[in-house]
């Protein structure tokens, strides 16, 4: 019994990172990298300093990026934890799904299916819109950000800071 659960979270595991071995953005983390951490520890997983500037003060919220690590990735940080990892433009990173910048919407609606949820884009308007798949509602997702083109510019995971526009608010 215990050989068919290990081999079956093995599969599991399998199933959810990509052929090539790369870390996938999830709603818990990027590699190393996991929701909740402080800033120091994720600078230990990413074996470099964290570089970014906040708007009020570190202790309330910043975003970061790894100048050693992973291109076209950001580290939100709130209250001095991290609640939000978004890949932009350059990042190779894919969701579990197989979704990554520059998908169309309507892969990203194939892939995660009805439960996903269509907004209007705050600033851009309709075609661009915002795409959210919540694994526990507002507590913890993914958000799929597209523009005009219909196409993923940047994908947000982690707490409800997903849904923040413009950085910290």
């Amino acid at each position: 019994m215990r050989l068919a659960i290990a081999l079956l979270a093995a599969a599991g595991a399998a199933a959810m990172a990509p052929a090539s071995g790369k870390p996938v953005l999830t709603v818990d983390g990027l590699g190393p990298v996991r929701i909740g951490m402080t800033i120091k520890q994720a600078e230990k997983a990413l074996g470099g300093k964290l570089v970014g500037e906040a708007i009020e003060s570190d202790d309330i919220c910043v975003e970061k990026e790894s100048k050693a690590g992973p291109r076209g990735v950001y580290y939100m940080f709130e209250d001095k934890t991290l609640a939000r990892i978004s890949l932009g433009s350059g990042s190779p990173d894919r969701t579990p799904r197989g979704i990554g910048v520059g998908a169309t919407a309507q892969q990203v609606r194939r892939a995660y299916g009805v439960k996903l949820k269509a907004e209007p884009h705050h600033y851009a308007g309709l075609p661009a819109e915002y795409l959210t798949f919540w694994t526990v509602l507002g507590k913890r997702g993914i958000r799929f950000e597209t523009d005009f083109r219909r196409k993923v510019a940047t994908i947000h995971a982690g707490t409800a800071a997903i849904q923040f526009v413009e950085g910290c608010a």
